[in-house]
């Protein structure tokens, strides 16, 4: 999103605000809802024995869900009693089973009372291994979007994964039940028949700052009553999703509150006590990106630091719609952010995943900003004892640097090009030419591809290794110009005990 956006966001939120809009604050979107919408499974308790489904209704009342192990027989029925937003918990379910379900209302999407079914995940131990999408910002808002959200919900629901995650701004505006609508007209495409594990994102705090439809639509058991982060276990995967706005007006900037911060820790230090063989962390704001505005300083000089001391597998964030990846070994080139942090002992794998539908990065500012300069980034140099002002310069993308994969030069409209970031020069050394490597800091955090590209991330866990893959939205594999690059990677198990 452009500075200029941004600011007439702002702006529009104090409208809001003054003219007391009429929401909720801790409901539904809104006290007016003119669809029945979904429905949409997320995941409450155990994920071998329970699942939550979710629908809204135009209206408060009582709506009935009936369940069972068969299409032609479903003997078990759920009412959830006076409400708009509704979810039932379905428990005593067997790991590795099929279940089926139907809900008694006529949904915008379903019209005809359809049969869903959704299967547990199976024994981690067993042959099969766990797959999870994760999707990048969505918010669906006019004509386009609405068509590339379907377009990449209904590929993620071929790819049938056991679960989705999604990295924040679901939607466009949180205090608007058209926004929440417009998601709805794709979101049960792909979640109706697997849960979905959403963070939430600075636009599901728009107006005023609020995440109350956001705890209503998604009712996780968060981790704190007025915030959004909480994490969960599926076999040995320990998922940490946070709330980067819980402390303060979402805008460019995480304002975590302190509490957020020391769970944050406790939380990753049980799933490490405890052995957990996988561990991800998803989170809305960008701590690093060569995008159209500089990096989170503030959010990075605390994240990392845990994130490499926990030895965690991956980190997956939004915000800027596109896509990178860097692998970095925190303090391998000697500078640390503080002298009291330690070296990492592994790489970690970073990925913005930033859009599985929205508007992509090259229809803001992305092509076309001054190059920000005077961002000094504080480093102690672990040679000298000292610690460093770092200056770094962010330059913008090179608009002549694009390429025609297979799907044409570009997805679906004449400003989503397949613009790239490949910061090495011809001998595979990081270059120093800005219309090659975009900002200065690009070699320093490992920084190893971008691309402008609708696409999602893919990922196959068994019990010795997690395959990340990356594809544009009809499945194909990212690979980069000419395939030279495949967005293909291999992360062994970790033994951290």
């Amino acid at each position: 999103m452009s500075r200029k956006n941004r600011t007439i966001i702002f702006l529009a939120a104090l409208l809001v605000i003054f003219t007391a809009c009429t929401t909720t604050g801790r409901g539904a979107p809104e006290r007016k809802y003119d669809w029945n919408d979904g429905p949409y499974l997320i995941q409450s308790g155990s994920s071998g024995t329970s699942v939550t489904v979710c629908w809204i209704t135009t209206e408060k009342r009582d709506s009935t869900l009936v369940w069972g192990t068969s299409e032609s027989d479903l003997s078990n029925t759920i009412t959830s009693s006076d409400s708009r937003v509704h979810s039932v918990l379905i428990e005593g379910l067997l790991p590795g089973s099929n279940y089926f379900y139907s809900i008694q209302e006529e949904f915008l999407l379903f019209p005809g009372n359809e049969v869903f079914d959704f299967s547990t995940p199976a024994d981690p131990a067993g042959d099969e291994p766990l797959e999870i999408i994760i999707a990048g910002d969505l918010q669906p808002k006019n004509e386009y979007t609405l068509m590339t959200n379907r377009i990449v919900a209904e590929q993620i629901d071929r790819e049938d994964p056991d679960f989705i995650i999604q990295v924040g701004d679901a939607v466009q505006t949180g205090s608007s039940s058209e926004s929440w609508h417009n998601l709805m007209s794709s979101l049960p495409l792909m979640a109706s028949e697997r849960p979905i594990i959403p963070a939430i994102g600075n636009h599901e705090y728009y107006f005023p700052h609020d995440n109350g439809s956001f705890r209503s639509v998604f009712p996780y058991n968060y981790s704190a009553k007025k915030s959004c982060y909480y994490s969960l276990d599926i076999g040995e995967v320990h998922i940490t999703v946070l709330d980067p706005y819980d402390g303060g007006p979402a805008g460019l900037k995480a304002k975590m509150t302190e509490k957020q911060k020391q769970w944050f820790i406790s939380d990753l230090d049980s799933a490490v006590r405890e052995g957990a063989g996988w561990i991800f962390v998803v989170l809305h704001q960008t701590v690093l990106t060569s995008g159209e505005f500089f990096d989170d300083v503030e959010l990075r000089k605390w994240i990392l630091p845990i994130l490499s001391d926990h030895d965690i597998d991956a980190a997956f964030w939004g915000h800027t719609h596109f896509y990178e990846h860097w692998e970095y070994q925190y303090g391998e080139n000697g500078y640390l952010l503080s002298p009291d942090d330690k070296p990492g002992n592994n790489p970690v794998d970073y990925f913005v995943i930033g859009s599985s539908g929205a508007s992509l990065e090259s229809n803001y500012d992305l092509l076309y900003h001054k190059p920000f300069t005077g961002e000094s980034h504080s480093w102690y140099n672990t040679n000298t004892g000292l610690m460093e002002e770092i200056e770094t310069i962010q330059y913008p993308w090179n608009p002549d640097v694009f390429f025609e994969g297979e799907q044409g030069k570009n997805q679906f409209n004449d400003t989503d090009l397949h613009f790239y970031q490949l910061p090495f020069d011809l001998n595979g050394e990081y270059s120093s030419d800005p219309l090659i490597s975009y900002a200065t800091d690009n070699q320093w955090f490992g920084y190893q591809y971008g691309e402008n590209t609708l696409h999602y991330a893919k990922l196959s866990i068994t019990d010795d290794e997690c395959i990340v893959t990356i594809h544009y939205p009809d499945g194909t594999l990212l690979s980069g110009p000419d395939g030279s690059i495949p967005q293909r990677f291999t992360l062994p198990r970790k033994r951290r005990n």
